[in-house]
């Protein structure tokens, strides 16, 4: 009986650890915050650009060792789904702007790489802990957040982005 109660909490607690962060749940359903930042390639950004576009934004920080895994996921989504309408962007939330932009350019994605050295855009996006990914429809709409990396988790980027670029 002790084995069952374990199992039944381990279990819950795997659930727990996948949902998202309950102040980055509350923003699906909301307006995606604009926001304007410069990238590792000089060239400034700003969210509403892409408004018409399907928009993944994964938040990071180079000592996530979560984000090293993701980044090469992110960069074959980018690579698949660019000619249909998806924009991936990457934000770099680390204070440290210079070893921000060696990570980034270590790293070898060819999607756009932002840097955010304050606190402002990650306050706005509820961030609590990295790597987050954000998943944004045609309307500016956040639909989909997901906290933290798993590699079963681009089965279901894959599923969320192509249900986006249907609508």
């Amino acid at each position: 009986m002790a084995g069952r109660a374990f199992v039944a909490g381990i279990c819950l607690l795997c659930l727990a650890a996948a949902a998202p962060a309950p102040a980055a749940q509350a923003l699906i359903g909301s307006v995606a915050p604009d926001f304007a930042l410069k990238g590792v390639d000089g060239l400034n950004r700003r969210l509403s650009e892409y408004r018409g576009r399907v928009v993944l934004i994964n938040f990071y920080a180079r000592w996530a060792g979560d984000s090293r895994v993701e980044m090469p996921a992110l960069d074959h989504l980018d690579a698949t789904y660019r000619r249909a309408g998806l924009v991936v962007l990457g934000v770099s939330v680390d204070e440290d702007l210079d070893r921000a932009r060696e990570f980034a350019i270590g790293m070898h994605v060819a999607y756009p790489v932002l840097l955010d050295g304050g606190p402002r855009i990650g306050s706005a996006y509820a961030i609590e802990r990295m790597p987050m990914t954000v998943l944004i429809d045609r309307s500016g709409i956040v639909r989909f957040v997901k906290v933290g990396y798993e590699r079963d988790d681009y089965r279901t980027f894959v599923a969320e982005i192509r249900a986006l670029l249907r609508e």
